[in-house]
């Protein structure tokens, strides 16, 4: 019995939120109110998302003007931080190997930041994103670290050091610091 109430009451509310007249012209002309607010409210969704899509679009593309910005300070930095310690390298070791040595680690982590750097550019991109040029370094970037290992390995009976080297290789790791401390005003 409580069951056939509530569905008595039920009908009779939704009877009389949508009872129409008996007029059959006035029930057409709610229909085609109906489907004309549909139209436009399919219209407006479809106008907010083209919309929210061109944003979205300049906000990537800002952003990956920012991080391209800050890749190559990082990249910069590396090369200054190089150049300064071979130049303290050069004056304060007898040994010149020291230095090239140094030096030769030194490129092979610039070579590794820049690679780092294409590749944290790929993440969280498409694969019909045809804007990333140059990702395939990325993927190649610990290459670098082996061909460092090699090289030093290969000519080690001429002169050329394994600790100097390796310090060279990580002096990325001190622009990657400075990148770190730097203010950033966006």
């Amino acid at each position: 019995n409580n069951k056939q109430i509530l569905n008595d009451e039920r009908k009779h509310s939704a009877h009389a939120l949508y009872s129409t007249k008996s007029d059959g012209e006035e029930s057409e002309e709610d229909a085609k109110k109906r489907i004309q607010q549909e139209i436009f409210w399919a219209k407006q969704k479809a106008m907010a998302a083209q919309f929210e899509a061109k944003e979205d679009a300049g906000v990537k593309a800002e952003n990956r003007e920012k991080f391209a910005k800050r890749r190559l300070a990082l990249v910069s930095d590396t090369v200054y931080f190089s150049v300064l310690i071979a130049c303290l390298l050069w004056l304060a070791s007898a040994n010149p190997f020291v230095t090239i040595s140094y030096l030769f680690g030194a490129m092979s982590g610039t070579a590794y930041s820049y690679g780092l750097g294409k590749y944290v550019e790929t993440i969280g991109g498409s694969i019909d994103d045809t804007e990333i040029e140059g990702a395939g370094i990325g993927q190649a970037r610990f290459a670098f670290l082996i061909l460092l290992f090699v090289v030093v390995g290969k000519f080690r009976d001429q002169g050329l050091l394994e600790i100097p080297s390796i310090m060279g290789f990580f002096t990325y790791q001190l622009a990657s610091l400075g990148q770190g401390l730097k203010e950033i005003d966006d």
